[in-house]
């Protein structure tokens, strides 16, 4: 349990470099102009990398403290945000 949190922590920390630049390139998307859906793809793109830097702060706490499972699930909350925006994405782009 110890080397998968460790893994997840450092998969997730590789994770944060592609986010920053997504979160970066992200005010790109009001160029068709503001809309719920835009406003909603924005805030999650953003919610993304601020998420795993809280989530590696909190885990690595944890896993100090000798809780692994939840060092483990901690460590997977950012994934809800990319599902989330991969189902905004399918979404907006079935509906267009």
């Amino acid at each position: 349990m110890k080397s998968l949190v460790v893994i997840v922590n450092i998969l997730a920390s590789l994770a944060l470099l592609p986010a920053l630049y997504m979160a970066l390139m992200s005010p790109m998307m009001f160029d068709s102009g503001a809309t719920t859906r835009t406003w909603t793809l924005f805030w999650t793109v953003l919610a993304i990398p601020a998420s795993i830097v809280v989530t590696q702060i909190a885990s690595w706490v944890l896993f100090y403290k000798g809780v692994y499972l939840w060092a483990l699930g901690v460590a997977c909350v950012p994934l809800l945000f990319v599902a989330l925006l991969v189902v905004l994405f399918v979404m907006s782009s079935s509906l267009t």
